[in-house]
C-alpha cells in the first residue's frame, strides 16, 4: 500500500514544506536481545517508514546503529548467574586490596568471576581496576554496596587499564581515498594503491581538518568577547575505526559503514585509509549487580577536580566488555567510556544526583555528564538518571571527534534540566531512541571554548521530550517519528512529526535486517 508523507526541513527557524512519495511498511523485528530492544508501548498511533530508503540529495543514509554494544549486538551479554570463581563476604574496614587481589588472582587463572556477597564494602581513593577476563559482580542491586568517601586522580572502578599513554598507535600501510563523495553509511571505497590491505586489518578511515571545511561549515569567525575561538585546527585529523572486510582490486570493504561523510571536492578535505595495530585489548570485562555510593557526595561540584572522576570507566582499548544493573549515587560523572575503547554495552544502570551545582555552590555554567561517550559502538541501554529533577547535567555527553556509531536507547531522566547532549566539535553517528529526555543535536556555536558543531548524522527516533536539532551546512541530523515539543530554532531534517513511526526501533529494525 502506498501511501504520501509529510517531509520538513526548518530553515534558520522557518519551516519549509513539501510532499514526497513514501512507500511505508511495517518492519516486524524478531530474534533480537530482549533486554537491549524492548520498546515500551505507547498508545498513540504510529505510520511506517522505510528507514534504509532515507537519504539526503548526495545519497547520505542513516548510519547502521546495529554494530554498537558488546560483540557489536551479535552476541547476548553473558550471563550473571554463572558459577563464581571467587566469593568475598562483607567485613569491616578498608576492603580495596583485598578485592584487588582477588580480580588479579581470577585474572592470572584465566579469567573468571569475583562475585561479593551482601553488605558494605569500603573503598579508598585509589579505587578498584578490573582485568581482562574478569566480571566483578555484587549479589544484587541494593544489597552489595562499595562506598567510598573520597576520589582520588582516578575512577572509582576501571574496566580495563586507565594508562592513556597508548593512545596514539602508528600506521603501518597507508593508500589514498579517491572517491570524490563518499557518503554518510557507506561501506566501500576506492583507494590509489590497495597493495598490503588484507582482510580483518585494524584501520582509520581518516581526513585532515582544512580551512575550506571549516569555514564552508560557519565556524571560522567564532568570537567571544571580543577574543577568536578556534572551533578544529587546520591539520587535525578526523579518524573512523574500522575493519577491512573485504578487498577487491582497489575497492575495499569496511567491517561497518562510515558514519561522516568524505567530501575531497574543492580543496575540503584530504582522505586516506591507514593501517595500524592496536595495543593488546582488554576484552571480556564487566561489572554488574551492586551499588555504589560516594559520600560525602560530589554531585553539583566544580569540573576541574577531582569530583571529575566517574564511578566506572572503560579504559582505552577496552573492547567487547559492560556494565549494568548498577545504582550509582553522589557521583559528578557516573560512567565514562574513554578514546579507542569500543563494543561496548552500558544497561539498566541508574544514576541518583543528590544535590545540584547550585547547592554545591557551582557557580560556572559549565555541567557534568552522567555517561560521557568517547569511544565507538557504544550501547546505553535503559539506563536513567533519578535524582534531583533540579540536577542539572548532561545525561549522555559526547567529546570532540567521538565516532559512531554510538545509541542510546530508552534514557530517563526526571525534567528537562537533564539533556541527552552531543558536547563539542563534530563527533558523529549517534542514535538517540524511544526517549522523554530533552535532546539537543545543535551548533553550540561560541558556547564552552567555541565548541561550534557539535555532531554531524545524529538520528533522533521516535522522541517524546523537547528537541531542538539541527543539521551543519556540509552534514545533517535527522529527527524522524518526534512526537515532543519541536524548539523552532531546529533546522535539521524532519520526518513524521507529532507521532511516532514504525519500526519502533531503528536499532532492532537495523539489527534484524542485518542477520538477514
Amino acid at each position: 500500500m502506498s501511501f504520501r508523507h509529510f517531509w520538513h526541513r526548518t530553515t534558520c527557524g522557518l519551516r519549509n514544506m513539501f510532499w514526497a512519495p513514501v512507500v511505508f511498511t511495517v518492519l516486524v523485528v524478531a530474534i533480537v536481545p530482549a533486554a537491549v530492544v524492548t520498546s515500551r508501548a505507547h498508545a498513540q498511533s504510529t505510520v511506517g517508514v522505510q528507514w534504509n530508503t532515507i537519504a539526503t540529495d548526495r545519497g547520505d543514509h542513516l548510519p547502521d546503529f546495529s554494530f554498537c554494544g558488546y560483540h557489536a549486538s551479535d552476541d547476548p551479554l553473558p550471563s550473571n548467574s554463572s558459577v563464581s570463581a571467587n566469593i568475598l563476604l562483607a567485613e569491616g574496614g578498608d576492603q580495596t586490596a583485598r578485592i584487588q587481589n582477588a580480580l588479579n588472582s581470577v585474572a592470572s587463572a584465566g579469567g573468571g568471576v569475583v562475585v561479593l556477597g551482601p553488605g558494605e564494602f569500603a573503598l579508598s581513593a585509589q579505587g578498584l581496576v578490573v582485568p581482562s577476563g574478569v566480571v566483578l559482580r555484587g549479589s544484587g542491586v541494593g544489597q552489595t554496596l562499595l562506598k567510598c568517601g573520597k576520589l582520588d586522580k582516578a575512577p572509582l572502578v576501571s574496566l580495563g587499564s586507565n594508562d592513556t599513554s597508548s593512545d596514539g598507535v602508528l600506521p603501518f600501510l597507508v593508500a589514498n581515498i579517491v572517491d570524490r563523495y563518499i557518503p554518510i553509511g557507506t561501506a566501500q571505497l576506492t583507494v590509489d594503491n590497495a597493495t598490503g590491505f588484507v582482510a580483518g586489518q585494524n584501520v582509520f578511515v581518516q581526513r585532515t581538518v582544512t580551512d575550506e571545511w571549516v569555514r564552508a561549515n560557519g565556524m571560522a569567525d567564532l568570537v567571544l568577547d571580543g577574543k577568536q575561538q578556534t572551533w578544529l585546527k587546520s591539520g587535525l585529523v578526523v579518524k573512523q575505526p574500522r575493519k577491512i572486510k573485504s578487498v577487491s582490486d582497489s575497492t575495499i570493504s569496511l567491517d561497518v559503514p562510515l558514519t561522516d561523510a568524505l567530501d575531497t571536492t574543492n580543496n575540503l578535505m584530504q582522505a586516506s585509509i591507514v593501517a595500524y595495530n592496536p595495543p593488546t585489548n582488554a576484552s571480556e570485562i564487566g561489572i554488574e549487580d551492586l551499588s555504589i555510593t560516594l559520600s560525602p557526595t560530589c554531585s553539583g561540584a566544580v569540573l576541574g577536580t577531582a569530583c571529575d572522576n566517574p564511578a566506572v570507566s572503560f579504559g582505552p582499548w577496552t573492547v567487547d566488555s559492560w556494565a549494568r544493573n548498577l545504582e550509582i549515587t553522589g557521583f559528578n560523572s557516573f560512567v565514562e567510556v574513554q578514546y579507542n575503547a569500543s563494543r561496548l554495552t552500558v544497561q539498566d544502570v541508574a544514576m541518583y544526583r543528590d544535590a545540584n551545582a547550585k547547592d554545591a555552590g557551582n557557580t560556572d555554567s559549565a555541567l557534568s555528564a552522567d555517561v560521557l561517550i568517547q569511544g565507538t559502538q557504544v550501547l546505553v541501554a535503559d539506563c536513567s538518571q533519578r535524582g534531583l529533577a533540579s540536577a542539572r547535567s548532561f545525561s549522555v555527553m559526547t567529546g570532540s571527534l567521538v565516532p559512531g556509531p554510538n545509541a542510546v536507547l530508552r534514557h530517563s531522566a526526571p525534567s528537562d534540566d537533564q539533556i541527552i547532549f552531543p558536547h563539542q566539535r563534530w563527533a558523529h553517528g549517534l542514535l538517540v531512541e524511544d526517549t522523554s529526555s530533552s535532546v539537543r543535536l545543535i551548533n553550540r556555536a561560541t558556547n564552552g571554548t567555541g565548541h561550534g558543531w557539535a555532531i554531524n548524522a545524529g538520528v533522533g527516533w521516535n522522541l517524546r521530550g523537547t528537541t531542538l536539532i539541527q543539521s551543519p551546512p556540509l552534514g545533517v541530523n535527522w529527527c524522524i517519528g518526534c512526537s515532543g515539543k519541536i524548539d523552532n530554532r531546529s533546522n535539521g531534517t524532519f520526518l513524521q512529526t507529532g507521532q511516532a513511526v514504525e519500526p519502533r526501533s531503528l536499532f532492532a529494525a537495523q539489527l534484524q535486517a542485518r542477520r538477514g
